[in-house]
């Protein structure tokens, strides 16, 4: 990366800093102005509230009524892909990761609740003659449908779907596909009900 990359790069970190803290109406409004011109493609109704991180929005394309509360995480760096439909609401402090070439599609109509982890990657461990910190990363890939509700501390791990019109309960831990209209819960996540019965 050449110098004057190098100052631009840093110069839009700390306009994105900046922005996060803006409050009321008018911060939410430069806000959207703003990351709506960065992102790959966005619907207009977007709602950012404060403290909420965006990295690489360039790779994420977003949908319209999408509202993300204060202390939300999005990234999609290291060649990722990140696309989510549209009616889209990510409470606080959820963490939606498709980095180091993984990739996440949400369909429209989700819920995320509070302090919810996705993530379409995880560290390497197959060599254990070489620290874990050292073998990088393993893309993955996590595709949730339409009409989903994912309650609050949930963990999805990569290579796993999510069918439309799935519930996943609070605290429960995503290692496998879920069909559509199944509740899961637990850890890992067990189907416990069908929504249709």
């Amino acid at each position: 990366m050449n110098i004057f990359k190098m100052i631009i790069r840093e110069l839009s970190d700390w306009l994105d800093a900046f922005l996060q803290c803006l409050p009321g109406r008018a911060g939410s409004f430069v806000r959207r102005l703003y990351f709506k011109s960065r992102f790959r493609h966005s619907g207009w109704k977007l709602s950012i509230g404060r403290h909420v991180e965006i990295a690489c929005p360039e790779n994420m394309t977003l949908g319209n009524g999408i509202y993300l509360v204060s202390g939300v995480v999005l990234r999609a760096c290291d060649n990722a892909s990140f696309s989510v439909g549209n009616h889209f609401h990510a409470n606080g402090n959820v963490r939606i990761i498709a980095d180091c070439g993984g990739e996440i599609r949400i369909g429209d109509h989700v819920m995320i609740g509070p302090n919810t982890v996705i993530r379409s990657s995880g560290h390497r461990y197959d060599r254990p003659d070489i620290p874990m910190v050292e073998q990088g990363h393993k893309p993955g890939k996590i595709t949730i449908g339409d009409d989903v509700w994912i309650a609050a501390n949930v963990v999805i791990l990569p290579d796993v779907k999510i069918g439309s019109h799935a519930v996943v309960a609070a605290g429960a831990v995503v290692t496998h596909d879920v069909p559509e209209y199944a509740i899961v819960a637990g850890i890992p996540a067990k189907v416990i009900r069908n929504r249709k019965d």
